[in-house]
């Protein structure tokens, strides 16, 4: 490439702009995910002499560069629409019809999935889950959320037309105790005004003047576990954080990368409530010492992105913030990311490929530095236990019985609810609370259908039978019936729905989602997938049971990551609640 073309490949503005990504985290390479999303934004795609370029100016190779640009989805080798729109095909969207939104679309735009209209104004794909299930069937244009991808919004969007912004249904009226959402029915919550008029960062002010071992002490009183999956216990988690003196740079990373199908309630409450995010935000940092706290938001979370920042400044200028540095970075479109040390080294500027533990991030993580990562809810709920007391929150929750292994889980939690129900949406309920009641909440069954399956934690956890939602949601009595609490994430399927095509769509979606690293997941994932494409063909064979049972065992515990996992254990689930699904596929397995 010649050195005048080097000179024209950006305008003087565009390259003060990416300038300005080597300077604006701790450390320059941090912020090439952030540069890379602004050339695809002007150029629609990331060329050749854009990675050349990016290579150059945060000191990598152009080969580093690539790996990045052709691993996220948000990236493309060749241009894209000036329109870009997707929609989005996870189980909810699924079964809410979005096959047809995509054949609409396909007819409409007269152009294939990916590709780009003559004009260059629209490209299309289908799109992973979005974590908007409460709109199903969900479609964005250029990563803003636009609502249910009815005739009459794919129209407006094609015209151009503005959509009011999708707003979620938080239920206001069932629980008796909120936490969270208390003040949701405030309509400019996000606003720091309201938020202190309310007594917002109340509680970060009480939490600076408590000795940092009181402070400690009283998150684990509180029995406060990981709202993002884990259920880890918030309080041991952060004890693991080495002392100051031997690592004095350390950082707090809110996990705003919600990407699991079936889970939305990241993205209400930092849409409506930020600042008590960013108040539980820079509580944790204090209690760890840490000067950077940094907010990782999925890409397809563009207007939540502007929301959160807008809240970040308010507090910047309010002088909030003291002496520690609040960050935003929005992720690029994979799920994968949804895994702490996967999120990590995207942060770091590279391909989101989990690391393999130990050691564990709060000893080595971010720039190999002390990291705790902590999710959306889990920090929202940090003011509110410093205000009232680890002991008001424990009482919140369920106690732990240490004879039959159940540990206490402190609080309450937000449930996204979506699927086969009349009012999907989020509630928030006391841990515990019987799973048949959240769905009662969210309307009960629609269209007065019976209730056939229900998967209760995100499309990662196995199924539950209809039998089962006495079950009370809190992570160990979950784990007492075959699944998880996972990160709430509900989804509803009534008795008119196939679960081999269920099965089948969250196994595709894994197929999807699988980073690569690992041969087990890569492959056993594919193989998983094309044998319920064959069953659901009409192809099933007497084996094919058994062939998935088996690939699900093989992958397990030869993975780095829980997404490997996943795989074998969902259908596993499914073939032992529901085995009669599969054994009316397979005519030769009826004997």
């Amino acid at each position: 490439m010649t050195t005048q073309a080097k000179e024209t490949i950006f305008t003087l503005e565009q390259e003060r702009a990416l300038a300005k990504w080597t300077t604006y985290y701790p450390y320059p390479i941090m912020g090439l995910l952030e540069a890379m999303r602004q050339v695809q934004e002007w150029h629609l795609c990331i060329r050749p002499d854009d990675e050349e370029y990016l290579a150059r100016l945060f000191k990598t190779e152009r080969n580093h560069v690539h790996n990045v640009a052709t691993f996220f989805p948000s990236f493309t080798e060749k241009p894209a629409g000036r329109k870009r729109l997707g929609v989005c095909h996870g189980l909810s969207c699924a079964m809410a019809g979005a096959g047809k939104a995509c054949d609409s679309l396909k007819e409409r735009l007269k152009v294939s999935e990916g590709e780009t209209t003559p004009d260059g104004e629209f490209s299309w794909e289908e799109l992973e889950c979005i974590g908007a299930c409460d709109q199903a069937p969900a479609f964005q244009v250029n990563d803003v959320l636009q609502g249910p991808a009815t005739a009459e919004n794919l129209d407006a969007a094609l015209r151009g037309q503005p959509l009011p912004r999708p707003q979620a249904r938080v239920d206001l009226a069932s629980a008796t105790t909120r936490v969270l959402t208390q003040h949701f029915a405030e309509p400019k919550l996000h606003e720091l005004a309201t938020y202190r008029s309310l007594g917002g960062y109340e509680a970060l002010a009480k939490a600076r003047k408590m000795k940092l071992e009181d402070l400690a002490a009283e998150v684990k009183k509180s029995n406060l576990r990981g709202l993002g999956g884990a259920g880890f216990p918030t309080g041991m988690k952060w004890g693991t954080v080495p002392p100051v003196e031997k690592a004095p740079e350390r950082f707090v990373v809110c996990n705003y990368d919600e990407s699991e199908p079936g889970c939305f309630k990241d993205r209400v409450l930092g849409e409506r409530a930020p600042h008590q995010l960013i108040e539980g935000l820079l509580i944790a940092c204090h209690a760890i010492s840490a000067k950077w706290g940094f907010i990782f938001i999925r890409g397809e979370y563009a207007a939540q992105a502007k929301i959160v920042q807008a809240a970040i400044d308010e507090a910047e200028q309010a002088g909030l913030c003291g002496d520690v540095k609040v960050r935003l970075m929005r992720g690029a479109g994979a799920y994968i990311c949804g895994l702490d040390t996967a999120l990590l080294e995207t942060m770091e500027g590279k391909r989101a490929w989990p690391r393999q533990p130990p050691p564990f991030p709060t000893v080595v993580g971010l720039m190999g530095k002390p990291t705790v990562v902590n999710n959306v809810e889990t920090l929202s709920m940090l003011p509110h236990i410093v205000k009232n007391g680890g002991d008001w929150f424990a009482k919140l929750g369920v106690e732990g019985n240490p004879e039959k292994r159940f540990n206490p889980s402190g609080g309450t939690g937000v449930y996204s609810v979506s699927g086969d129900v009349e009012k999907p949406g989020i509630y928030e309920f006391q841990m515990g609370t019987p799973l048949r009641r959240i769905i009662e909440a969210a309307g009960g069954i629609k269209g007065g259908r019976m209730l056939k399956c229900v998967i209760p934690g995100g499309t990662s956890t196995p199924p539950l039978t209809a039998a089962e939602v006495e079950v009370p949601m809190d992570f160990d009595s979950l784990r007492g019936v075959g699944s998880f609490l996972g990160a709430g994430g509900i989804i509803v399927l009534d008795e008119t729905r196939d679960l081999i095509e269920a099965a089948h769509n969250i196994e595709r979606f894994l197929t999807h989602e699988s980073c690569g690293q690992c041969t087990p997941c890569r492959e056993g994932s594919e193989w998983t997938t094309r044998i319920l494409e064959r069953i659901l063909r009409g192809g099933g064979v007497a084996t094919d049971m058994t062939n998935l049972q088996r690939i699900g065992e093989n992958i397990a515990g030869r993975v780095i990551c829980a997404l490997g996992d996943t795989v074998g254990m969902v259908v596993r689930g499914f073939m032992k609640k529901f085995p009669e699904e599969f054994k009316r596929r397979l005519p030769e397995a009826k004997s």
